[in-house]
């Protein structure tokens, strides 16, 4: 019998190996790669795949319910990692602005307690000051909604004709799973560059721009060969920057003609092992609910559910 397969590569394995004296030993970690584990002690050790006589995945250990406490940790950083360009601080709720270039860098995001995060005044009174903000700068008016803490502020919203217009996934990941070295050359860079910015393929104009760049981020690129032309051309990207332990990842794209070729991955791996030697020990990244490639990708790195937010606006 062979060892694991690489669907299971970030699952939890045990497995039972032939040593060459004839003994038997069993192994129980997370699977690195093909050949390796990640065993508690945050050591990797290497196998022989050929020597297996056994596996099997180990269930993960039941995940508790994520506190309010992480859950605002979590948000902060995200937040700081991608700053927005105007901030008004509303007792502990932050209006974001930013020319409309992504949901996140233009909507409320609550920081305080529950069950509401502690907007200045009454609910109403600051709602209506929300919708006076955004409106006043030809924005629509929108709440990031972090969830479970803020369900009773979603449900609010719900009842005033905020509209859900999209659910999104937190997951995250302990560094060291993450920053095994990658299986295609990335390049690390402080700014991104024309090419970088053009496989984004997202408007920026000068806010967009300032948003991406803010928050001392770094940015990786992975060149290859087209294959109609032969000329190398930026095949995949990505954006990392970290704050307070945590690194958020975002950004990540890989061109038509690269898919399916594990350069995420490696784009992934590549922006874990620059976090790791910024000081960082855990990853962060936000998915759309409903994109199950993007989330079968990051499970099989290793990433895990942490919790959800949803945007409700006032369309």
């Amino acid at each position: 019998m062979s060892g694991p397969d690489a669907g299971k590569i970030g699952s939890r394995v045990s497995m039972l190996i032939r040593d060459d004296d004839g003994s038997h030993r069993e192994m129980l970690g997370r699977l690195l790669t093909l050949s390796s584990i990640l065993k508690r002690d945050a050591s990797e050790v290497t196998f022989d795949p050929t020597q297996v006589i056994s596996w099997r995945v180990v269930p993960e250990q039941t995940v508790r319910r994520p506190t309010s406490h992480r859950i605002r940790e979590i948000e902060r950083a995200a937040n700081t990692t991608w700053p927005s360009v105007e901030v008004v601080i509303q007792g502990s709720w932050e209006l974001r602005a930013s020319s409309g270039f992504t949901q996140r860098a233009n909507s409320v995001l609550p920081l305080g307690r529950p069950p509401f995060g502690e907007p200045s005044g009454e609910l109403t009174a600051a709602l209506k000051d929300v919708v006076d903000f955004y409106r006043g700068r030809n924005l629509i008016p929108r709440f990031q909604v972090p969830l479970p803490s803020y369900q009773a502020l979603d449900m609010a919203l719900d009842e005033e004709g905020w509209q859900s217009t999209l659910a999104v996934s937190v997951q995250i990941c302990d560094l060291l799973v993450l920053a095994s070295a990658p299986e295609h050359e990335v390049e690390i860079t402080p700014l991104p560059g024309d090419e970088w910015l053009k496989l984004y393929q997202r408007p920026l104009g000068r806010d967009g721009l300032a948003v991406l760049t803010g928050g001392s981020p770094f940015f990786a690129t992975i060149r290859k060969a087209d294959p109609t032309t032969g000329e190398y051309v930026v095949a995949a990207i990505g954006r990392g920057a970290a704050f307070e332990g945590w690194c958020g990842i975002t950004a990540i794209r890989t061109a038509a003609q690269f898919q399916r070729q594990g350069l995420a991955k490696s784009i992934v791996r590549a922006l874990a092992q620059q976090a790791t030697a910024n000081g960082a020990s855990r990853a962060f990244l936000q998915v759309s609910a409903d994109n199950d490639p993007a989330l079968a990708l990051y499970q099989r790195l290793g990433f895990r559910e942490h919790h959800t937010y949803s945007y409700r606006s006032l369309v």
